[in-house]
C-alpha cells in the first residue's frame, strides 16, 4: 500500500512539473560565395582488388593514404553546394600500396598548386590556370568534395533527436558517383553544447562510378559551429563494394576520411589579384583541362580529354586508354611506338593498309577509308589513316588505324577500336587525340 501511494505521488509530481522542450538549433551554413576556409583532409583506405586470371578469381590487398591541406575560396555558390572554387594547396600527397609490395607516391608540382575546381554537368573538374596537369596530378585532386560539405545540413531549425534526408545531389558529390541508383542517407542532430552541434549521417548508397556498380554503407559524424555557421569537422566512414567496370577492377574497401574545416579571412594567395587568371567561361578551356601524357621512354607525348582513361600499367610498352561517356564504354585506343625510320623511306599508304589488315586477332571484311591526313599533321612528316570493319577477337568492330610519322622519322601506330553502335558517339575524338601527338 505504501509503495503504491509513493508511486502515485511521484506521478502527480511529474504531471505538475513544467514541460521541458528539447533544445533546437538552426543547422544552416552561412552563404558560401566569396568566403574562404582552410581544409585539412586525411584519407585512409584498406581493401582488396579482385581480378580474373586464368579463369580464377584472384585478390590482391590494396592500401592507400592521402593528405591534403589547402585554402579554398568559393566563387560560384548560389546554393549550399558550391559550383566553383579556387584552391591553393600547401600539401597534396598520396601513397598507394598494391599487394603489400609495390608502393607509389604522388604529389603536385610547385606550379600546379593553384587550382580551380568547377562543377560541370554534375561532375567536378579540377584544373590549373597555369597549364595542363598529368594523370597522377588529376587523380590526386579527386578527393572528398569540400564544395558539397554544407549540403549535409538540413538548412533549417531542428530539435535534438530530429532527422532529415540528404539530397541526391549531395550524395552524388560526396560519394564521388556518376549516378545514384538509390540511397537512404539520413542525418540526425544528436547534441548541442557550447554552441557546437554534433550530428551523424548514416545510410546506404547504390550508384555508378566509371561504369561500375557501387554499394556503400555510410557512417559519418560532423560538428557544426552555431556562431560561425560552419561545419568544422567531418569524420566520414564508408564500406565500399565495387563491381568490375570497363576500366576498373572489382574492389572491396573500408575508407575513413577526416576533414577539419576552418573559416579564415581572405588569404593573399586567393585575393582578387590572384583570381585574374581564373577563366570566367562556363566551360573551362580544353587546353587547361586536357591531361598530359609523357611516354616513359620519352619517345612521344600527347594531351587527351578527361573522358579517356588509361588502363595500361605504367611500365607497359603500349599506352591503352578507354573512352567513357556517362559510364558507357565507347571506344578503346592503343598507342604503339614503331621503330624509327628515314623519313625518305616511310612505308607507303597502300602497304600500311595491307599490314593493318593482318593485325593478329583482327578479321577484316571491308576497308571503308584510306587516306593521308594533312589537316592534323602539325609539323609531322606524314599521318596515314585507314578505316575498316570486321571482327576483333570475334566481336563486330570498326577500327581506325593511324600511322604518325615525325619529321625525324619517329613513328607511332594509333589504333581506335569502336563497336558499330557507338560510331556516332565517338565523333571526331580520334582526330582530336592524334592531333595532340608530339615527338621530341
Amino acid at each position: 500500500m505504501l509503495s503504491r501511494r509513493f508511486s502515485i505521488c511521484v506521478l502527480a509530481g511529474l504531471l505538475s512539473a513544467p514541460v521541458l522542450h528539447a533544445q533546437s538549433v538552426n543547422l544552416t551554413e552561412a552563404p558560401l560565395a566569396d568566403r574562404c576556409v582552410r581544409n585539412e583532409l586525411v584519407m585512409d583506405l584498406d581493401g582488396k582488388i579482385s581480378i580474373k586470371q586464368d579463369g580464377k578469381d584472384i585478390s590482391f590487398p590494396q592500401k592507400a593514404q592521402a593528405k591534403h591541406v589547402f585554402v579554398e575560396r568559393f566563387l560560384d555558390a548560389a546554393s549550399v553546394v558550391a559550383d566553383k572554387a579556387v584552391r591553393q594547396y600547401a600539401t597534396a600527397e598520396s601513397t598507394l600500396t598494391f599487394n603489400n609490395n609495390d608502393s607509389s607516391k604522388r604529389s603536385l608540382r610547385a606550379d600546379r598548386r593553384f587550382l580551380v575546381t568547377q562543377r560541370l554537368k554534375g561532375q567536378v573538374v579540377t584544373f590549373s590556370p597555369d597549364g595542363a596537369m598529368t594523370r597522377d596530378e588529376v587523380e590526386l585532386t579527386e578527393h572528398f568534395d569540400t564544395m558539397a560539405v554544407a549540403g549535409l545540413l538540413p538548412g533549417k531549425t531542428l530539435e535534438v533527436g530530429k532527422t532529415w534526408s540528404i539530397p541526391n545531389s549531395v550524395v552524388l558529390s560526396l560519394c564521388e558517383l556518376d549516378g545514384v541508383t538509390s540511397q537512404s542517407l539520413e542525418g540526425t542532430l544528436e547534441t548541442v553544447k557550447d554552441d557546437i552541434a554534433l550530428g551523424k549521417i548514416v545510410g546506404k548508397v547504390q550508384g555508378i562510378n566509371l561504369g561500375a556498380e557501387v554499394v556503400m554503407q555510410i557512417n559519418a559524424r560532423f560538428a557544426f559551429d552555431v556562431k560561425a555557421q560552419r561545419i568544422t569537422t567531418v569524420e566520414w566512414k564508408e564500406s565500399d563494394v565495387r563491381q568490375q567496370g570497363p576500366i576498373t577492377p572489382a574492389l572491396t574497401a573500408e575508407v575513413t576520411i577526416n576533414l577539419t574545416r576552418t573559416p579564415i579571412a581572405e588569404p593573399e594567395s586567393l585575393n582578387k589579384l590572384a583570381l585574374l587568371k581564373v577563366p570566367t567561361t562556363a566551360t573551362p578551356p580544353s587546353e587547361l583541362t586536357g591531361i598530359v601524357h609523357q611516354d616513359a621512354k620519352k619517345r612521344f607525348s600527347l594531351k587527351y580529354a578527361r573522358d579517356w582513361h588509361v588502363t595500361s600499367p605504367e611500365d607497359s610498352p603500349q599506352l591503352v586508354m578507354r573512352h567513357l561517356e556517362r559510364g558507357d564504354f565507347i571506344a578503346q585506343v592503343t598507342v604503339t611506338a614503331w621503330k624509327k625510320v628515314d623519313p625518305k623511306n616511310v612505308i607507303t599508304l597502300k602497304d600500311f593498309a595491307e599490314e593493318m589488315a593482318k593485325t593478329p586477332g583482327w578479321a577484316e571484311d571491308k576497308e571503308i577509308e584510306r587516306k593521308q591526313v594533312t589537316e592534323i599533321a602539325k609539323g609531322h612528316h606524314a599521318v596515314y589513316r585507314v578505316a575498316a570493319t570486321g571482327e576483333l577477337d570475334g566481336v563486330r568492330t570498326v577500327q581506325y588505324f593511324y600511322l604518325v610519322v615525325g619529321a625525324q622519322g619517329d613513328q607511332l601506330l594509333v589504333t581506335f577500336s569502336v563497336v558499330p553502335q557507338h560510331i556516332a558517339r565517338i565523333g571526331v575524338r580520334d582526330l582530336e587525340l592524334v592531333r595532340e601527338i608530339v615527338f621530341p
